[in-house]
């Protein structure tokens, strides 16, 4: 968790906790103002390094249909949940996988990262990729 919250502090992120969520409010993010709000009750303590990643890349990567995502139909919704995804899973490669990348044990990674599985083949991709 350091590591992703040493990038959100470079990247100007203000990342904010709290526990006055449920456990089933997922975390939310002000790509405008660089804001991240994190649910420290998540029911999945795991995932929420994924979690983290993810909303840091709506940030970094800022696609300018993110900032009208709730505005979007549920397709362009998915599209554009999709790519942020596969954007998160890229940093935390980079961030969590030590060289070479090729060792990586991609159902470790992510079960040690509660990554879901429909991820897998995008994760798959992005390693090679990155070889």
């Amino acid at each position: 968790m350091e590591r992703l919250l040493e990038l959100a502090k470079k990247e100007k992120i203000q990342v904010i906790w709290t526990d006055k969520l449920s456990q089933t409010t997922p975390p939310v993010v002000s790509i405008k103002q660089h804001c991240i709000i994190m649910n420290s009750n998540w029911k999945n303590h795991k995932q929420t390094i994924f979690q983290l990643a993810h909303e840091i890349a709506h940030i970094i990567y800022c696609d300018p249909t993110d900032l009208y995502l709730y505005n979007r139909t549920p397709a362009q919704k998915l599209k554009i949940e999709s790519a942020t995804n596969n954007r998160a899973l890229k940093l935390m490669l980079e961030i969590y996988a030590l060289p070479p990348i090729t060792n990586i044990n991609i159902i470790n990674f992510m079960q040690d990262y509660q990554i879901p599985a429909h991820l897998e083949s995008h994760l798959c991709s992005l390693i090679k990729n990155m070889c």
